[in-house]
């Protein structure tokens, strides 16, 4: 904020923000002439009323501004900015200005458009949107903090997953699927470590599109590891991406061919065009969930990311199982996956996910050098954070596994 800069406590502002994301929200999944999609509309129109138009709300890289004065949120309030900042971003915009209090359905049009990835036009009555020139969404601020940068692609890639779960059922959403796996992208170049972190140890519920995007990112960094080139990186991510969306229940999952089959169909219905025009990516995509689904056989020798969807599939299955009130971490899922038998078939993806999450993972047990037993609680290979019951105990290497001498 500039020397001199109005303060305001944001807190109508902040109303606005949050009733156009909850807006948007219902909108993707009961549309425009549902009750209560008017009802919430009208909500938004009271807070723009409060707020006493004329004013703009700007949205400008990380940051939230109320007549360019800075907004201050909490960390769920910003989420939900973040996911209203990541549609407009979608449509090149940065602010939107708010001439007079809108009509219920021109606010009604204006959240429809904008959820489905189109800019506003016509006659909005009241609501005008501008694109702000000189702004460069995400790559000026990650220089200076990559890892808050990475964070905020994670946050908008879960954003695009509620989006594309919210139509379960209907043709898959290629376009969300993409915005989803270039974030991720984004969010791996800038800070892998972060990213992972965050999907993993994140507060708040493990929702289906939360872990339909951990098993993306999974598949994406073993890709990585092991050097598929990056079209079957993209194919292979939007795969695990749809299967995970489509099969995986608040708790549990469909079994992975029974997934994956309603999967191909969602696929097959969004692709469009003439024969000779398909796109490629669609293709690729299609053809590895089929040989997936019908030919088992390939999902090891012919077409070797074919298996690692259903091993990152199957790894958010077991995640939080349907028959315990409580959800496995990082070890205990990587422990119950190794015990399946397509893992014993095939041990290679399971080998490169424990190489991803790396072998000393907090919360596992080990022993330090002097025999005593401790719980991991971080730090890295060379300065390891141990509790050992009383105190916590900084390593000079990395500790060992019970049975084995510690270097």
């Amino acid at each position: 904020m500039p020397s001199g800069a109005p303060e305001r406590d944001g807190s109508s502002a902040r109303s606005v923000v949050d009733r156009l994301f909850i807006l948007l929200r219902t909108l993707a999944v009961h549309g425009t002439a549902h009750p209560i999609s008017a009802q919430l509309a009208r909500s938004l129109a009271d807070a723009i009323d409060e707020n006493g138009p004329p004013f703009t709300l700007q949205f400008i890289e990380e940051a939230v501004f109320h007549d360019r004065a800075l907004v201050r949120f909490d960390a769920g309030e910003y989420q939900r900015a973040a996911r209203v900042a990541a549609a407009l971003d979608a449509v090149e915009v940065q602010e939107i200005a708010f001439e007079y209090t809108p009509t219920v359905d021109a606010l009604l049009d204006f959240a429809a458009a904008l959820g489905a990835g189109e800019l506003p036009s016509g006659d909005l009555a009241g609501i005008v949107v501008r694109a702000i020139h000189g702004v460069h969404s995400g790559a000026a601020g990650e220089s200076v903090e990559p890892s808050r940068a990475a964070a905020v692609m994670v946050l908008r890639a879960l954003g695009d997953a509620e989006l594309a779960e919210a139509i379960k059922g209907g043709e898959w959403a290629w376009s969300r699927g993409a915005a989803v796996l270039r974030r991720m992208e984004r969010a791996a170049d800038t800070d892998a470590s972060v990213a992972a972190r965050f999907l993993e140890d994140a507060p708040g519920e493990r929702s289906v599109p939360r872990r339909a995007v951990h098993a993306t990112a999974l598949a994406l960094a073993a890709m990585r590891l092991v050097g598929i080139d990056a079209q079957s990186r993209r194919a292979g991510a939007e795969a695990t991406l749809a299967v995970a969306l489509t099969g995986l229940r608040p708790r549990g999952g469909e079994p992975f061919t029974v997934a994956a089959t309603r999967t191909l169909d969602r696929l097959r219905s969004a692709v469009t065009g003439s024969r000779t025009r398909l796109d490629p990516h669609r293709l690729r995509t299609c053809a590895l969930v089929h040989d997936a689904v019908f030919r088992p056989e390939a999902r090891s020798r012919w077409h070797p990311v074919a298996r690692l969807v259903e091993v990152v599939y199957e790894h958010e299955v077991l995640r939080c199982p349907p028959d315990a009130p409580f959800d496995l971490d990082a070890v205990d899922v990587l422990a119950a996956l190794s015990a399946r038998a397509f893992a014993a078939d095939d041990p290679g993806w399971i080998q490169a996910l424990v190489e991803v999450g790396g072998r000393w993972v907090p919360g596992m047990r080990v022993e330090l050098d002097d025999g005593r037993p401790g719980l991991l609680l971080g730090g890295d290979a060379t300065r390891p954070l141990v509790f050992d019951g009383a105190s916590v105990v900084i390593g000079k290497g990395v500790p060992s596994f019970p049975g084995e001498a510690a270097p």
